[in-house]
């Protein structure tokens, strides 16, 4: 079979053929599809292997798992109805990949976008406001990768808006971007600092949301940088520290409650969400509505945070408190942090954006291909 897939199996994108083993590097090339049900409700169950070292990497839903040995081991818990035959996971499997910051971390964003995962019309605007200084006519014809995609909604857009894309993410949650994206998008499960592309393939990089959740923000975006194509565009969105005196001491008191909210269980602090949320939503959310287009109450009304939530249902602000109280990890960072984050990476032409939080954006030097 050729390394180049022009005809995969349906429920696979054709940009399978971008996907490169983790171990040496090489093309990968589809080894098998499995018949029997497995998760084909997502897309197909197979097997992709190395074309130089022979490694293999399961397909199971129509997501390549394109994960370390010790992760892959792991994944037979996790879809015990897959069509193919996975190995028992190993003793270094059982005594770190599960305890590991990382597989919390995935876990948390897994259960989230499992329940709150569904596609919102104000998604659009959403991923409008998230991009840029870019428009909606710069995504035309691109080659994208969406690192930490979630439950695939900046992907979605980007799609929508014609441009070819590839959807990372290192837990479940990429299940949920696979029942929520097209069959062009193709969804793989993947460390964000071990990634299995060939370096300079895509015209547009984006991790929205994601890198302050990791425990080296800085490292895991320095492993971004090489799959840009020459020319091409690094895009991220950071938690940051709010300038006003009135938002930092409220986020200091957010800080001393994490470390009691990220040790609960996800049942128990998913329904405690809905009443912190409503009191955001009377004391905060509804009095900036009330006041932002009244002449005499602007000023009153920019004063007050989480003005972003006027605009959105409130299921959005239930799905971020969930977000900003389960993550193990939140790094924050001032826009000279950020600034100097991307140009230290080397990139040029950078732009730093406040949107609730940091947008930046770097050109990677070279001539666009």
């Amino acid at each position: 079979m050729s390394n180049r897939v022009r005809n995969p199996p349906p429920g696979l994108s054709p940009l399978v053929e971008l996907l490169r083993c983790i171990e040496c590097g090489a093309p990968v090339k589809i080894k098998e599809i499995a018949a029997g049900p497995g998760y084909q409700e997502l897309g197909p169950d197979g097997w992709l292997e190395c074309t130089s070292c022979g490694e293999r990497y399961p397909v199971i839903g129509g997501t390549p798992r394109m994960l370390d040995r010790t992760a892959r081991a792991e994944l037979r818990a996790s879809y015990p109805a897959t069509a193919i035959e996975l190995p028992p996971p190993g003793a270094e499997a059982v005594k770190n990949g599960s305890s590991s910051i990382m597989q919390r971390t995935a876990d948390s964003f897994a259960y989230e976008w499992r329940h709150f995962g569904r596609p919102r019309a104000e998604w659009q605007q959403n991923f409008v406001g998230y991009m840029r200084p870019h428009g909606p006519g710069f995504f035309r014809d691109k080659l994208v990768l969406d690192v930490g995609t979630g439950s695939g909604r900046h992907s979605a857009q980007a799609a929508a808006l014609n441009a070819r894309v590839v959807a990372v993410d290192l837990g479940r949650s990429v299940d949920v971007a696979r029942r929520n994206l097209p069959h062009e998008v193709l969804t793989v499960q993947a460390d964000a600092e071990r990634l299995p592309f060939a370096p300079g393939v895509f015209d547009f990089v984006m991790s929205i949301g994601v890198l302050h959740h990791l425990p080296d923000t800085e490292r895991a975006f320095r492993s971004l940088v090489p799959v840009v194509a020459p020319g091409g565009r690094l895009h991220i969105y950071v938690y940051w520290v709010p300038e006003r005196a009135f938002h930092r001491h409220l986020l200091r008191l957010v800080a001393a409650i994490r470390p009691v909210t990220t040790r609960l269980p996800y049942r128990v602090l998913h329904p405690l969400c809905y009443p912190l949320a409503a009191f955001l939503w009377l004391s905060v959310v509804a009095p900036y509505r009330a006041l932002r287009n009244r002449p005499r109450g602007r000023r009153v009304a920019e004063a007050l945070p989480l003005k972003t939530y006027a605009d959105y249902p409130f299921g959005v602000l239930v799905n971020d408190q969930f977000d900003r109280f389960s993550a193990p990890i939140e790094h924050r960072y001032t826009r000279s942090e950020v600034e100097s984050m991307l140009k230290e990476a080397g990139l040029t032409e950078v732009t730093v954006i406040p949107n609730a939080g940091w947008i930046g954006d770097g050109r990677v030097p070279g001539i666009n291909h």
